[in-house]
């Protein structure tokens, strides 16, 4: 079963029972296990619309596929009333999956690793915490060092 890593954030009314409702509804998947999850983090929004987020990132094992875990995704979004109307509004729960294994996916609806990650302190220095020695597989850096460079402006 891969490890994946999946970054959460609200920044939308109750966020903190958004992120509790995005737990719950996880931990209920046939085939998901191992769930870790990182400290939270309130941030500033990048691109978006909207007050501060709560953002973490978790990891678990599952049996999922990649296609089939994004589709779990996008309904617990949508059970939690993600509207998706215009680029970067303000969310009520957003899910992203960052990696899946040491897989590399790039089909319609579909990359992984996230391609913009590397680029966001808000995703790494959450991810840091659950593993800061895992390896980008398109990178070769481990998110320790992404997060290095974006925290000098590299």
């Amino acid at each position: 079963m891969p490890l994946v890593y999946v970054s959460i954030g609200s920044n939308l009314g109750d966020r903190a029972s958004y992120l509790q409702f995005a737990k719950r509804e996880l931990l209920a998947i046939a085939g998901l296990t191992d769930l870790q999850c990182s400290p939270i983090y309130e941030t500033e929004p990048v691109a978006a619309e909207g007050g501060p987020f709560l953002n973490a990132v978790w990891s678990f094992k599952t049996d999922l596929s990649s296609q089939d875990l994004l589709k779990k995704t996008q309904k617990i979004e949508a059970q939690a009333n993600r509207q998706r109307n215009k680029p970067n509004e303000a969310r009520t729960l957003d899910l992203d999956i960052l990696f899946y294994g040491d897989q590399v996916i790039r089909e319609p609806g579909m990359i992984i690793p996230h391609p913009r990650l590397h680029e966001r302190a808000f995703v790494l220095e959450p991810m840091v915490k659950l593993d800061p020695d895992f390896v980008h597989p398109v990178l070769k850096k481990t998110v320790k060092e992404l997060l290095c460079n974006v925290q000098r402006g590299a």
